[in-house]
This record gives structure tokens, C-alpha cells and sequence, in this order.
């Protein structure tokens, strides 16, 4: 096993130069791909447009999720097949046909609306699998973590100026209908430039002799490389995952505005210039502590981040659940990417990927509807709906990480008994 899980390229030195202009474009290319996903943070104004509410939100978002998770694995075996490179591009394409097919749409009930989210949720789950195979691929085996935390810093960057940018698109005093539309024409100019920044960090890739080629050349059935692989809990970790880091993406807009909040862009500036920083900062802690503590820690600060929403009354308020969740994210997204990729050898990095990224869709498409539902439901009975909302999802946290640490333990204890 041990010589299919090592990379092509030796491995052997540990601090040999990683970091490259291939690798510099792709930063870029994710900046501008953030930027354009955080502009649609504004999506509950789109969905309000139509005549819709947090139920129909919840339903829109959570069911284009089944296309992206249905078409991640087939996704996986594509990038192992043809490369990252190719599935990258053609997916940044499929988003921006998404993005503008929502200008047209006219309805928040009929099955359109459905259509171009899906395809833009798949599209999404394509570029992301897609560019996070090409960053950990220019990596050694033992510094995966920290070249996604690194290069994916970018995406802090990106959703830092996306939300601001959003917010001074619907200050404008035009009709919200103007707003929205300027809102899509403004993602799908962003999805553009990172595509052509894409190109150029696959073409100084492939000047550069990176592993962009394709891992494998025969396609190879994905349930029956899980199945042999066997990741295990780590799988619902990832589900947590999307559930957690989508709902400020979701629901921050409507519950701000249930609190007579109008900007949310301070919170996105603080979360995401906080995660760059301790990304940053802490690009070693997977090495330093390993990745199940990393993990913990990271969801640690996650269930802070729901408790300190609570006391929530004005804009200023934001520093606090934005700080918490910024250090969340830092924190679990690398580490919960590395603990299931380097469970599987490398020929198969685009199944693995796309099988925790699918499992991070997952939890979107199960938490999504369901904190909509939660919230149109307390509210009908009177309750306070985002309060009672975020304090069942703090409970959600504790429990699975609970029960993560209790596997690791586990897993351990059997390792050191053999």
C-alpha cells in the first residue's frame, strides 16, 4: 500500500519549495471564485423578490445540493481521469450559465428556480473538487493540510469583499429588482476572471512539471474505492461541516433583517480577515497537534460562534459570533479535507476529495430546509425562531463531536493493540 499512497513526485523532503507561481494564480483564481459565492450571500433578497420566505429559502438551497452531491463522485472519477485542470474549467463555465439563468427567472414555485441553483451548486462542487485536487496535489503527503489552509486563505479574502461589495450593490437607491439583477451580472463577471486566471495557473502548471495530468488512465467504480478505503466517521464530520460554515452564507441576511439589522458585511470582513490571519498563523497546528484535536478545536470554536449569535442586537454586535466562527473555519476545513484524503492513495485524490466535499453538500441539503423549517415553526407558535434555531444547532455540534472523539479513541486504542 505504501507505494500507492505516495505522490509521483518525492516526497521526501519535507520542506522542499511547495509554494509556486501555479499555485499563486490559483489563490487568485479562488479570491475571484469567493468573491463572486459570497455576492450570492444576498440570495434570500433574490428568493424575497420572487414572494418566497426562509421555508422556500431553506428548500431551494438545501435541494440543489442533491444534484452536486450526485454528481460528486462521478465528478472525483473525472479529475482522476482527465485531470483537474479540465473539470476545474468547465465547471467555473457551468457556474457562470447558472448565474445568469437566474436573471430570467421569474418564479420562486415553479421548477426553474430549482434548475439553475442545482446547476450552480453542482458546478460549484465541480470547481471546488477540482481546484482543491490541483493545490493538494503540488504538496508532499504530510503537508496537505497546510497547503489547502494556505492556498485556501484565498477564500477568506474572496468572501471579505464579496459581502461588502454586495452590500453597497443594494444601498443604491433603485428598485430591489435592479439590485438583484446588478447582484447576478456582478458574480458572473467575477466567476469569469477566476476561470481565465484558472487557465494560467493550469498553464504555469503544467511549464512547471506539476502533477496536472491525469492520475488514472481506466475509470475505476468510486463506491468500490470508498468501500475498500472505508474513511468512516469522518464522513458525518463533514456533513457537520457544511452545515455549520452554510448557515451565516444562508441565514445571516434574514436574521439580521429580523433584527432590523441592515448591512451583514462588517461580519463577513471580521470572520474571513480573522480566518486569513489564523490560517495563517496556525498552518501548522494539523502537523503540531494532528488532525482529529485540529478538528476538535476547530468545532470548539464553531459552537462559541452559535452561543455568542444570541446575544445579538445591533451591527456592532457581529465582532463576536464573526471571530469564533472565522477561527472555525480556519481551523476545520483543512483539517477535515486532509483526515478523509489521507485515508485513500493518491491515484484516487479526485474520489476522495469529492466524497468529503459531498458529504459538506450533504449537510447543507439535510441542515438547509430544516433550519428554514425550524424557523418558519417557531415562529408560527410564538417562539423566538433564530434564538431556538441556533441553540438546537449548538447542541448538534456538542453531540457529533462527541461522538468523533469517542471513535478516534477508539481507533487509536485498536491501533496500539495490534
Amino acid at each position: 500500500m505504501n507505494n500507492l499512497t505516495e505522490p509521483r513526485r518525492s516526497d521526501s523532503s519535507r520542506n522542499r519549495r511547495v509554494y509556486n507561481v501555479s499555485l499563486l494564480f490559483a489563490f487568485l483564481a479562488n479570491v475571484f471564485q469567493l468573491i463572486a459565492v459570497s455576492l450570492l450571500f444576498r440570495y434570500a433578497d433574490f428568493v424575497e423578490l420572487l414572494g418566497g420566505d426562509e421555508w422556500h429559502l431553506g428548500w431551494i438551497v438545501g435541494m440543489a445540493s442533491v444534484g452536486a452531491i450526485a454528481c460528486r463522485l462521478i465528478q472525483g472519477v473525472a479529475i482522476d481521469r482527465f485531470g483537474p485542470g479540465v473539470i476545474w474549467i468547465v465547471s467555473i463555465a457551468g457556474e457562470i450559465l447558472a448565474i445568469l439563468w437566474h436573471i430570467k427567472i421569474d418564479s420562486v414555485t415553479g421548477i426553474e428556480v430549482y434548475l439553475a441553483r442545482c446547476l450552480f451548486a453542482t458546478s460549484l462542487a465541480g470547481t471546488f473538487g477540482a481546484w482543491l485536487s490541483f493545490i493538494s496535489l503540488q504538496a508532499p503527503h504530510q503537508r496537505i493540510a497546510e497547503v489547502i489552509g494556505v492556498i485556501g486563505s484565498s477564500g477568506f479574502v474572496g468572501m471579505a469583499i464579496g459581502p461588502t461589495i454586495g452590500d453597497w450593490l443594494f444601498s443604491s437607491q433603485v428598485l430591489r429588482s435592479v439590485q438583484v439583477t446588478r447582484m447576478f451580472y456582478v458574480a458572473a463577471s467575477m466567476a469569469t476572471l477566476s476561470m481565465l486566471l484558472a487557465l494560467l495557473a493550469c498553464q504555469f502548471a503544467k511549464r512547471s512539471r506539476t502533477l496536472t495530468q491525469p492520475l488514472k488512465k481506466q475509470a475505476e467504480n468510486p463506491i468500490r474505492i470508498i468501500w475498500k478505503n472505508n474513511p468512516g466517521f469522518i464522513l458525518v464530520v463533514g456533513m457537520l461541516m457544511g452545515l455549520t460554515i452554510g448557515f451565516p452564507g444562508t441565514y445571516l441576511s434574514p436574521f439580521a433583517e429580523s433584527l432590523n439589522i441592515d448591512n451583514i458585511k462588517s461580519f463577513f470582513i471580521i470572520y474571513n480577515v480573522t480566518a486569513f490571519v489564523s490560517r495563517l498563523i496556525f498552518r501548522r497546528a494539523p502537523q503540531a497537534l494532528g488532525l482529529p484535536i485540529t478538528i476538535l478545536l476547530g468545532f470548539g470554536f464553531m459552537a462559541l460562534s452559535m452561543l455568542l449569535y444570541l446575544p445579538l442586537q445591533n451591527e456592532t454586535g457581529f465582532w463576536l459570533p464573526a471571530t469564533a466562527g472565522g477561527l472555525a473555519h480556519s481551523f476545520i476545513f483543512p483539517s477535515v479535507i486532509a483526515a478523509c484524503t489521507n485515508q485513500f492513495p493518491v491515484i484516487h485524490r479526485g474520489v476522495a476529495t469529492q466524497l468529503i466535499l459531498g458529504m459538506y453538500d450533504a449537510g447543507v441539503l439535510v441542515g438547509m430546509p430544516i433550519i428554514g423549517f425550524m424557523v418558519t415553526t417557531s415562529r408560527a407558535k410564538g417562539l423566538e425562531p433564530y434564538p431556538f434555531t441556533i441553540k438546537t444547532m449548538f447542541g448538534i455540534i456538542v453531540s457529533i463531536c462527541l461522538v468523533y472523539l469517542f471513535t478516534e479513541r477508539l481507533k487509536k486504542r485498536t491501533t496500539n493493540s495490534r
